[in-house]
């Protein structure tokens, strides 16, 4: 009995009708680790926590708060375990520094006027990068490569302080 490549077996018969199966060999096989593939980087604002409450114009906002920010990563389903490696992989890749959650305490300051007929509030963007992920694995039984995910869409929040203030409508 024998074994070739990729694992198929050669069947020998043995005296007495009996026949033997040997294993697949995995040796031309070697394993691999995961690859995550990451495009389309872009710049986006995701919403936080930090808001004023809604107001009829024509009137000002005035927006002062000390209070803690936060931003975390947002994904689709699938990709939880593997946040660590994107987030690692992105900071090589971009320019920046990004990490799965961001949080900032600080005395929030900010005002806005709100015009006539509109009734809005103001709300506190972070900075963020958007991304498309796609995960391959090795599957050494078959000695290819297999996709586990492909385009999985991931934002990650900048470690940075860099926010706008942005008007939402009731």
């Amino acid at each position: 009995m024998r074994t070739l490549a990729h694992g198929a077996v050669v069947l020998t018969l043995i005296s007495g009708g009996a026949v033997a199966a040997a294993q697949p060999s995995y040796a031309a096989c070697a394993p691999e680790k995961p690859i995550f593939n990451i495009t389309n980087i872009q710049t986006t604002y995701r919403p936080t926590n930090i808001k004023s409450d809604f107001i009829k114009g024509p009137g000002t906002i005035s927006y002062s708060k000390a209070d803690s920010a936060t931003s975390t990563w947002t994904g689709s389903a699938g990709i939880g375990g593997d946040i660590g490696v994107i987030v690692a992989k992105l900071n090589l890749q971009a320019s920046g520094s990004y990490a799965k959650s961001w949080t900032k305490t600080t005395t929030w300051t900010y005002t806005l006027d709100i015009a006539k007929g509109k009734t809005q509030r103001i709300r506190m963007y972070h900075a963020s990068k958007s991304l498309y992920v796609t995960k391959k694995v090795f599957n050494n039984g078959r000695c290819k490569w297999e996709t586990v995910y492909k385009d999985k869409k991931v934002i990650v929040p900048s470690k940075q302080n860099v926010n706008v203030w942005k008007r939402e409508n009731f």
